[in-house]
């Protein structure tokens, strides 16, 4: 059974006491809503689709990743403790949070009809993606979805915590070199014109320095707009370019990877994400062409996506997986050599787990090291761009104190 689109419903009708109840219901046609309410032995006297307001927020928008990573935590706690399925949803559903009651409520209506949890989570693929939903129906068919549920919350868990550093990585520097230009911006279109009409009254030649930021200032004043949008042009056309092209995403996957420090975190995270998936769905059972299917995806970056393909089909031809990454030569040696020890010792998703944990450590030392270096470069920078303007607009002032 593949899931459609999801709608709401909007029903009236008489329960098995023959009380009228009303409410919503979610399923992919009025025909699955019918049969849904008739499973909680409703009988319908009116039913019809719920239009959307214009602005409201889908409850697959409203949910974030940390939300299901609790959820999967949770359920994996209460199906541990015995309780069954229907009654973790319960509690997964007491949530102080509106949007994440909705829509426990919505997910425990649906399992309660008969609908397999793995089926259910389908239809809300920005949130379930293909490889949450195959280890959890992995679960059920095995009978250990607490388990299951407990390996997926860890997998998220530490993906989060790896994400959050790159995320760090990324955003100090930007957010700092932002900041300058608005202040350098600020100096050049609001400061320095009033200096200029200042300059204009002394009569004298000014230094060419003073004249120089003077010519800048004058440009900007100008042709800023055309510079902000000549500037959000080309990012928009490159995002584009990089969602839309394959071979344009894989060029600059592969430029980034080559960047000082940025690149070597960016790369240490691809690492770990593929080690940590491969250990995940190896461990729960999925084949190995499968699982590397799936870790290719999570590594995120366009170039190794590619390369873990390629080693997919190594693998598939009769390669043992530590001689497809050594051929590959795109992966660390550590992770090459711990890829033969558990393939010989027969344990690769206890040496893939390792792997991701001491990458995972690497990416954090790098982001507390990068963080540390680019801190005096930064400030030094800032120093001295804005430090040099207020220089060549005070230069006049001070030459034409040292004639007088």
């Amino acid at each position: 059974m593949t899931a459609g689109k999801i709608q709401q419903f909007a029903y009236r009708g008489l329960n098995e006491h023959l009380v009228e109840v009303a409410g919503t219901v979610d399923a992919e046609s009025i025909e699955m809503a019918k049969d849904r309410l008739s499973n909680q032995e409703i009988y319908v006297t009116k039913i019809q689709a719920k239009s959307k307001p214009l602005f409201n927020l889908t409850m697959q928008k409203q949910m974030l990743t940390k939300d299901v990573t609790v959820f999967s935590r949770q359920t994996a706690t209460m199906l541990k403790s015995g309780l069954p399925l229907i009654q973790a949803l319960d509690v997964a559903a007491q949530s102080s949070k509106p949007h994440v009651k909705r829509f426990m409520l919505n997910l425990r209506s649906q399992v309660a009809s008969g609908i397999d949890l793995s089926e259910t989570l389908r239809a809300y693929p920005k949130l379930f993606d293909r490889l949450y939903c195959d280890l959890v129906a992995a679960g059920e068919v095995s009978g250990n979805l607490d388990v299951m549920l407990d390996r997926i919350a860890s997998f998220q868990e530490k993906n989060q915590r790896l994400k959050a550093n790159i995320k760090k990585a990324m955003t100090y520097p930007v957010s700092v070199m932002l900041v300058a230009s608005v202040v350098v911006t600020v100096l050049l279109v609001k400061v320095i014109p009033s200096f200029e009409s200042t300059f204009n009254g002394l009569g004298s030649e000014l230094p060419s320095f003073t004249l120089s930021v003077i010519a800048l200032s004058e440009f900007v004043q100008k042709s800023w707009a055309n510079v902000v949008l000549s500037v959000l042009g080309s990012l928009i056309v490159g995002y584009l370019g990089v969602k839309k092209s394959p071979r344009i995403a894989y060029f600059f996957d592969g430029l980034l990877l080559r960047l000082p420090l940025i690149g070597q975190i960016t790369y240490l995270g691809a690492v770990s994400r593929f080690a940590r998936t491969l250990a995940t769905t190896y461990g729960a059972g999925m084949p190995m062409l499968k699982a590397l299917e799936a870790s290719a995806g999570a590594a995120g970056n366009t170039f190794l996506i590619a390369k873990i393909h390629a080693i997919k089909e190594q693998v598939s031809q009769g390669s043992l997986l530590t001689m497809a990454l050594q051929n590959s030569g795109h992966f660390p040696p550590l992770l090459v050599q711990l890829s033969k020890v558990g393939e010989e010792a027969g344990d690769l998703e206890g040496m893939f787990n390792k792997a991701a944990e001491t990458y995972e450590q690497m990416v954090e030392d790098s982001v507390d090291t990068m963080t540390s270096l680019l801190e005096p470069i930064i400030i030094s920078f800032l120093a001295v761009v804005i430090g040099g303007i207020m220089v060549a607009m005070y230069l006049p002032i001070f030459q034409i104190g040292s004639v007088v």
